[in-house]
């Protein structure tokens, strides 16, 4: 057997341990073989359409495209990967509301990074709201609630991942720190109970007992008064002289002492305020980092995920045999933003096709662009055009008559200049030495 048929049945064997592996809803373990089996053979699209969908089930619609995108180069005809990447469209918001989970769960990682965990949990909720199939972000979740010792929503957290991806290897390490650290096991030994007992020997007094002391004698009444007054006056001198002292002293003592804990509980309270309002303000300064950074990944035509759509459109374009429209595409393509090598392989695959034979219909974009009045539209078909072919001499000299117009000396005389030296059209050459040095 030749070394190609070997890794071909490698290949097709790791592909048949994923499709396993992902009908038990072990998605961890599928994309695993399904990456194993793209290693031995990178053109088996049915792999590649695997792991997307695993990739979407999972939460991650970036990563899913990719390998819809890739594989849509590989077998443009008959590829199941046109109708995800078709439904994707379809779906309104779809890609919006990626984008927004994605950009939460950025905003949580941040917090959580910087010890702010309410704020990392509560845009975590978000995402778990928008998009509950995020592994990525129930499982920061379940993490945070088990630092805090919350283990019931750790635990539900983790069942959701579970549901989704059944042996995901962090799912069932957290679900084992649940279980290890919600319990509450009864402590073995019952504290020891002392009995303390006074034995006193006496013989019980029967009902009709009665005990009358030698120097008993019987009171008249007026005595009796005269006793219960001279009673109440020397409770009410030991009251006075006494207690009352005692009693003022012992509630100014407790007033003195509530006071210097409030004073204390205040003084701490100002401290965590100014503590807090510092960490708001570096909450602020991070939040407007990472929205920075991320904005580069999200903003309007710039995005990285508007650069994938882009792909995704020239090749829809080049399926219908629509080349002028897969032209016009590639012309606000940023492949720079880019990241992915196997894009990368696809986006120059595109670029040589253009540079063959799209320069024509580039230029052309250009002429209509600068017809109807658009100069900034037609300056970026020709730029394009110098971009793919340094010796498009009709795009120069059309760019700089714009940069002309617009003022931009130096450029214009730039570009009027290497038209001169290096171009073996003598016409063109001698308009731009008309034009050169305005």
């Amino acid at each position: 057997m030749d070394y190609e048929r070997k890794t071909k049945v490698i290949a097709n064997s790791y592909y048949n341990m994923g499709l396993e592996r992902a009908r038990l809803r072990d998605l961890s373990g599928a994309a695993e073989c399904l990456k194993k089996s793209l290693h031995f053979n990178k053109y088996m699209t049915d792999a590649r359409n695997l792991l997307g969908l695993i990739y979407y089930e999972m939460g991650e619609v970036g990563d899913a495209l990719v390998q819809w995108v890739i594989s849509m180069n590989l077998q443009p005809e008959g590829n199941r990967a046109d109708y995800y990447l078709g439904e994707i469209q379809r779906k309104k918001g779809a890609m919006e509301s990626a984008r927004r989970s994605v950009r939460r769960f950025n905003q949580a990682l941040v917090y959580a990074q910087n010890g702010s965990e309410d704020l990392a949990i509560l845009q975590l909720h978000k995402v778990a709201e928008s998009q509950p199939n995020y592994v990525k972000a129930q499982l920061l979740l379940a993490l945070l609630c088990i630092s805090r010792n919350d283990y019931q929503k750790a635990g539900k957290a983790i069942n959701k991942v579970l549901q989704i991806d059944r042996n995901n290897p962090k799912a069932l390490w957290y679900k084992s720190m649940v279980k290890n650290g919600g319990g509450s096991p009864k402590s073995e030994k019952e504290p020891e109970k002392r009995k303390l007992k006074n034995v006193v020997s006496h013989r019980q007094m029967e009902d009709d007992d009665v005990i009358i002391p030698p120097s008993y004698r019987e009171n008249t009444r007026d005595q009796a008064v005269g006793y219960i007054l001279a009673g109440l006056l020397l409770g009410a001198a030991v009251i006075y002289f006494f207690v009352m002292p005692a009693n003022t002293k012992a509630i100014n003592a407790g007033h003195n002492q509530e006071m210097l804990k409030y004073s204390e509980q205040l003084s701490q309270a100002n401290q965590k305020a100014e503590g807090l309002e510092q960490q708001l303000e570096a909450i602020e300064a991070e939040k407007k980092t990472a929205e920075d950074s991320l904005a580069s990944l999200t903003n309007d035509s710039d995005s990285v995920l508007a650069q994938y759509q882009a792909v995704i459109g020239i090749l829809q374009a080049y399926k219908k045999d629509d080349f002028p429209l897969a032209v016009r595409i590639y012309a606000g393509l940023k492949p720079e933003l880019i990241t992915s090598s196997d894009t990368q392989a696809v986006i120059g695959e595109i670029r040589k096709d253009i540079t063959e034979n799209g320069m024509a219909v580039l230029e052309e974009l250009g002429d209509k662009a600068a017809d109807g009045g658009d100069p900034q539209t037609a300056l970026v078909y020709y730029l394009k055009c110098i971009e793919l072919d340094q010796k498009s001499w009709q795009a120069k000299f059309k760019t700089a008559a714009i940069y002309k117009a617009m003022g931009e000396k130096e450029q214009a005389n730039g570009l009027f200049s290497d038209i001169i030296n290096n171009s073996k059209d003598e016409e063109l050459s001698a308009k731009a030495k008309t034009e050169r040095g305005f």
